[in-house]
């Protein structure tokens, strides 16, 4: 076996060897030049493209950013680390030949300005969270790095200038690496979790205090008590000229109070009772509005993402400012440094550095304080600069940062967006009608990726809340529910009868049982039949509601896009199911019947097959969509005659149509009229009886056949889309919110958010532990 390898290993090095040879040498001389130098370049664009967009993507949710930031995270480390060992290389090669020159002093100099890129920027040290997960690997890292910088230090070492400023930029990017990997560590799920302190109990003590009285021979009485601690901001009087230099100073001060609680949500740790009524009373105040609930949680969601995906809990301490004043002033004395030694030390020894490499040394470090400026600028107008400054009543310099925070430049560099404010939409019709299907379908399907690709094209533009009152109107059924229920039952008792259900409650308060059925269902099938069923209600109504069909849309795109948001089931099978089924049903009844292909374009042996699809068209949707079913289960072993028969046309493998079909065919079958669409299915499954059927489409006909006999049914709709938007939202887990945190966020998280703040989340205690706390009474 090792003599095979070595045969193996031997034939790889003649063959790089045969293909160096057949590169001219002047080609060769050219990369030999500039290898180290794009290394290095593209090192630096790496770095800026993640201080400028590394921090934007907790409120930008497209696509296009993800893939840009998710490029440049995976390339900024592997880039600097193959930089640096390129520089070891090639110092090593020159060492061994000859005496080292003071020509490649200077590029030794940009050993430990890799270092400085693998420590990260403050805007972003995590793409995801499993990125925290991996602070060992960095962690060693750290130490390879550390020794890779060190040889070339001292291959390089010659006493000059650049040896000198080597040491400086060293002790920076050694610094900055360990924060990065320290921050990880803290980041990670198990760190985080324990860092967070237990539930605030003092019944222990009290506990313990009584039994060392008895032991005294005191007689303790024990009586009923109810202890809340109060948000530390509610009891400090702060001036009301520190909160007016703070754009919503008291939703920051609210905000910071209730933080530990929101890292136990995150947590999925268990709160004490004593936690929800605190925030309960708080938010069920008639004081507060939808409003400022909402930007309450929008702080408390920012600071979130900035624990567990940035540099924030370093750069918020002590520590961390003095190390940003120290990093900004070393960097800054290199950069002038190397700049009078380009100006003024014009001698012999100077002239062997090249130009290039010259002007590549000082973009480096104007880059580095670039970016350390930057990150100072992000710091002092951060909410928790604000924070800090409000609660030691410091109005001065809130003032000197609010007038920052005004300029246009500033305004361009950090804008004041916490999350994309948007929630996306996806239609099953418009999905399922394929109105302008992509190119060589049948090439995705082999490679995997055509429902990826169906899903980034037919996902519907994102609407903007600021035009669809949604918050208004959760904030108002969730806060008249618990008011209900608390003046009914009392705040202690169990509250997940408002939550725990999905429709249950609309149709009991509309006292309309003939629709029981619907919610009944596994909740993603609920959400699929009351999904169609809505689609087909926004079509045939002439004054359709908007929150309505924007909830539909909503939670429809939660099941196709991020089904791990919502409760356990089978939501991403039943969808494929019936959309296969949907797309079957449109392809056969709408354009064939209304746009027939003519016979004279049809090949000769296409009559066998349009006689066995004419079999296939008598045959019900149900059977249709349990043969799709059954053919994703059995992964296709068997191919039918047809497509063996087709399988040899080109045109038909690239899902087009055949050379000689006229272009007003293609553009008739583009004719999906979503209204023509809702009215053949209400034709052909409106009045079919329910009976024991599994299929989505005859359940979402019903129901829209029900639906519209009632004049309250937009009523009826909305109601039962905002109990499945909070069942779903109070069943999600922890983690799976902080995942959507880096994705421009989700609405989806604001309403679980919300919910935890009425106590609505099993993550409370139902027993109130600390009720029974007991004074001691010494008699």
């Amino acid at each position: 076996m090792m003599l095979l390898q070595a045969v193996v290993g031997s034939m790889i090095i003649m063959n790089k060897r045969r293909t160096m040879e057949s590169i001219p040498p002047s080609l060769r001389q050219l990369w030999k030049e500039w290898e180290l130098r794009v290394m290095i370049l593209l090192s630096l664009t790496t770095q800026i493209v993640l201080v400028i967009l590394g921090n934007r993507r907790k409120y930008i949710a497209g696509t296009w950013i993800r893939i840009i930031v998710w490029t440049a995270y995976l390339l900024a480390d592997s880039v600097a680390i193959m930089a640096a060992g390129i520089l070891s290389n090639n110092l090593g090669d020159i060492c061994r030949k000859d005496s080292f020159g003071p020509e490649y002093e200077l590029l030794a100099f940009w050993a430990p300005m890799m270092l400085l890129h693998l420590g990260g920027t403050d805007a972003i040290t995590a793409y995801s969270l499993e990125d925290n997960e991996l602070w060992k690997r960095h962690s060693f890292g750290v130490v390879a790095q550390a020794m890779t910088t060190m040889y070339i230090f001292v291959l390089a070492w010659t006493s000059s200038l650049f040896s000198l400023l080597f040491v400086v930029m060293f002790y920076v990017g050694l610094v900055k690496y360990c924060e990065r990997v320290w921050v990880l560590y803290w980041a990670s799920d198990n760190k985080f979790r324990d860092s967070i302190p237990d539930i605030p109990s003092s019944e222990s003590k009290v506990v313990e205090e009584c039994r060392l009285k008895q032991m005294e021979g005191y007689h303790v009485t024990p009586h009923q008590t109810l202890e809340v601690d109060v948000p530390n901001h509610l009891t400090n009087n702060i001036p009301s000229s520190s909160l007016e230099c703070v754009p919503y100073g008291n939703e920051l001060l609210a905000a910071y109070g209730f933080l530990e609680m929101v890292k136990r949500l995150f947590a999925d740790l268990v709160m004490g009772f004593q936690d929800g009524y605190a925030t309960w009373s708080i938010f069920a105040n008639h004081a507060m509005s939808a409003s400022k609930a909402f930007r309450i949680i929008e702080i408390e969601l920012g600071l979130i993402y900035d624990l567990r995906y940035t540099k924030a809990k370093i750069v918020y301490s002590a520590w961390g400012i003095a190390g940003r004043f120290i990093g900004i002033f070393l960097t800054l004395i290199v950069l002038l440094m190397v700049s009078l030694h380009e100006i003024i030390l014009i001698t012999e020894k100077h002239r062997h550095h090249s130009k290039i490499d010259r002007t590549i040394t000082l973009v480096l470090l104007a880059a580095a304080l670039l970016v350390e400026l930057w990150a100072f600028l992000q710091l002092i107008l951060s909410d928790q600069t604000a924070y800090w400054l409000i609660k030691r009543k410091n109005t001065t310099i809130l003032r000197v940062i609010k007038c920052i925070s005004h300029s246009p430049l500033t305004n361009w560099a950090i804008p004041k967006r916490r999350w994309s404010n948007s929630i996306a939409q996806f239609s099953l019709l418009k999905f399922a009608s394929r109105e302008n299907p992509l190119p060589c379908l049948r090439v995705q399907k082999m490679l995997g990726i055509e429902e990826f690709l169906d899903t980034i094209q037919y996902k519907s533009t994102p609407i903007s809340l600021s035009k669809v009152d949604l918050r208004g109107r959760i904030f108002k059924d969730i806060h008249d529910s618990v008011r209900r229920w608390t003046e009914k039952y009392g705040y202690d008792t169990n509250l997940k009868a408002i939550y725990g259900q999905r429709g249950g409650r609309t149709i009991e308060w509309f006292n309309d049982h003939d629709l029981e059925w619907s919610v009944e269902l596994e909740f993603d099938q609920s959400i699929l039949t009351w999904h169609l069923a809505t689609e087909i209600m926004y079509y045939q109504d002439r004054e359709p509601n908007e929150i309505g069909n924007c909830l539909s849309r909503y939670m429809l795109y939660l099941l196709v896009e991020h089904p791990y948001m919502l409760p356990l089931g089978m939501a991403h099978i039943k969808f494929r199911d019936i959309y296969a089924g949907l797309g079957d049903f449109l392809e056969k009844e709408v354009i064939r019947d209304n746009y027939p292909r003519p016979r004279e374009l049809i090949e000769e042996g296409d009559s066998e097959d349009e006689a066995g699809d004419e079999n296939e068209d008598k045959e019900d949707l149900d059977a249709t969509s349990s043969s799709h079913a059954s053919g994703s289960g059995s992964g296709g072993s068997q191919q039918p005659a047809a497509e063996s028969r087709r399988s040899g046309r080109w045109w038909w493998w690239l899902k087009l149509p055949p050379p000689a079909a006229s272009r007003s065919i293609q553009k008739q079958q583009k004719k999906k009229d979503p209204r023509r669409i809702v009215d053949m299915l209400l034709q052909k499954y409106g009045q079919k009886k329910l009976e024991r059927s599994n299929s989505v489409i005859l359940h979402g006909c019903k129901l829209a056949s029900l639906l519209g006999l009632r004049d309250n049914r937009w009523e009826i709709i909305d109601a039962v889309w905002m109990e499945m938007l909070c069942h779903a939202a109070s069943q999600c887990s922890g983690r799976y919110h902080a995942q959507q945190l880096r994705r421009g966020g989700e609405f989806h998280t604001h309403v679980w958010l919300l919910m935890a703040h009425f106590g609505l989340n099993d993550h409370f205690q139902v027993i109130p532990r600390s009720r029974a706390m007991a004074d001691a009474v010494l008699r």
